[in-house]
């Protein structure tokens, strides 16, 4: 599980301004802009990471303190507030990342529970994070980083607004080339084999015999031996209990093929 501790505030009596949207970011966060204001949106995109992470207190503040209000102005601020967390996501200093997870798993339960959110908005920020959540468990520079985000995927697969949607593993699952950087790779099988402890396979879940094989079949090819061990732990770990499904995907037993492999 992520740690629990309180978000670092990003207080600095010497901070100056943030500079203004460059035209080219105000365009691509305009309808953020309109619902969360302008020196929000403005420190998120900033360069300063202490202003990022300002940005974010203030929204988990917004967040905290949203009444209850017409559907349509939920829906706003859920998708303004998801187009925030999706640009800090991808910060590479741990504290605004770190607080970017906190304020994505707040308004994925608390706020979402909280302000009834509609089926189509969560798959909507579960499709948005998952990719990015997904490339910093291939982080190679901060192994805090790399941990958490591994830690917070299997946790947003188990959440109750989020496991019935089965959108996690789904993402997890989705076979990768055999160039990915080992770490990645590495990651990507540590995590579907975490993930199949919490959640097996059966319908509903997002995961299936066939998806599982076909990702660990691809992960075989890797060229690296540490991908290629946990997608035999995979393997070995779904033959217990699907043993004639997983033959499908395994070489014919014969001599010729033994010494193949």
């Amino acid at each position: 599980m992520p740690s629990q501790e309180e978000p670092p505030e990003f207080s600095d009596p010497n901070l100056k301004k943030p500079k203004k949207l460059s035209p080219e970011h105000l365009n691509d966060a305009q309808k953020a802009v309109n619902v969360l204001g302008l020196d929000l949106v403005t420190r998120a995109y900033s360069k300063n990471w202490a202003h990022r992470g300002n940005a974010l207190v203030q929204l988990r503040d917004i967040l905290e303190s949203h009444p209850e209000s017409p559907k349509s102005d939920t829906r706003a601020l859920w998708r303004a507030a998801i187009k925030v967390v999706e640009r800090t996501l991808k910060d590479n200093v741990y504290q605004v990342f770190n607080l970017s997870v906190k304020v994505l798993k707040q308004l994925i339960s608390d706020f979402a529970i909280k302000h009834r959110v509609t089926k189509g908005d969560m798959i909507f920020g579960v499709e948005k994070s998952m990719p990015i959540l997904i490339s910093k468990t291939g982080e190679t520079i901060n192994h805090q980083m790399q941990k958490l985000a591994k830690e917070f995927i299997v946790d947003l697969a188990m959440l109750p607004t989020v496991k019935p949607l089965a959108l996690v593993p789904q993402h997890c699952v989705k076979p990768f080339s055999s160039t990915v950087a080992a770490k990645l790779g590495t990651s990507r099988c540590e995590i579907v084999e975490n993930l199949l402890i919490a959640l097996p396979i059966r319908d509903g879940s997002g995961f299936t015999v066939d998806n599982v094989m076909k990702f660990s079949r691809e992960a075989l090819q890797h060229s690296s031996g540490d991908v290629r061990n946990v997608a035999e732990n995979i393997i070995t770990a779904l033959y217990k209990d699907y043993s004639k499904q997983v033959r499908k995907y395994l070489p014919p037993d014969t001599e010729t093929a033994r010494k193949k492999t």
